[in-house]
């Protein structure tokens, strides 16, 4: 069913320019003490950009659709979107400064025009990754069982067995215990895991 919202959205920004040279403003903050860089200035006051909180409600006041949901199908269809600093981020978040993110006119006409289109591909995105998540789960119960039907389960042993599925490799130091795999410490390494009474075992497992 044709949105006439958004028909009116696309309609507008389609006859709006943006400058496409943000980068030519040049780097550095805005003089007058405010937090925010040039070129973020410059994308704010640019009649064919708008931020991405902007978008967002925009497309929710023409589709009614959930904040969060909008959201996410923006940030699906648009993942390189121009941003620029401005503001700063509280001290528990790292510190330094905040990012704004834009979307310039032709993607907010690209985003009317193909709204439906681009939420049946980010529906499907997510129905995927489930049917993945899923699909992993269930390889990780089945490995699972095989593990405790099959294998003896070792605990901080030094020397590995022959038909051995590594789980965690440690090392004692001088605050205590530490994962120790890529590290080239001179210390004994300690090894968590399975092990197969035969090699026909571990390789049937290893296929799960």
């Amino acid at each position: 069913m044709e949105n006439l919202k958004l028909n009116k959205i696309a309609n507008k920004y389609l006859e709006i320019e943006y400058n496409k040279d943000n980068y030519s403003v040049g780097g550095g903050l805005v003089r007058g003490g405010r937090f925010a860089s040039n070129r973020h200035e410059d994308a704010k006051y640019d009649d064919g950009k708008l931020t991405h909180g902007k978008v967002v409600q925009l497309f929710k006041k023409a589709t009614e659709l959930d904040t969060e949901y909008i959201k996410s199908v923006i940030d699906f269809t648009f993942p390189d979107m121009e941003w620029h600093h401005a503001g700063r981020l509280p001290s528990q978040y790292g510190g330094g400064m905040k990012k704004t993110y834009f979307l310039n006119s032709s993607e907010i006409v690209d985003l009317a025009t193909n709204f439906e289109l681009y939420c049946e591909k980010y529906d499907e995105h997510i129905k995927e990754l489930k049917e993945e998540r899923e699909r992993l789960n269930n390889i990780e119960q089945v490995r699972s069982l095989f593990l405790k039907e099959n294998a003896v389960k070792h605990t901080r042993i030094v020397s590995k067995p022959a038909f051995f599925y590594e789980t965690y490799v440690e090392m004692n130091g001088k605050y205590g215990w530490f994962c120790s795999n890529g590290k080239s410490y001179n210390m004994t390494e300690y090894y968590s895991g399975w092990e197969f009474s035969s090699e026909e075992q571990y390789k049937e497992f290893l296929k799960l």
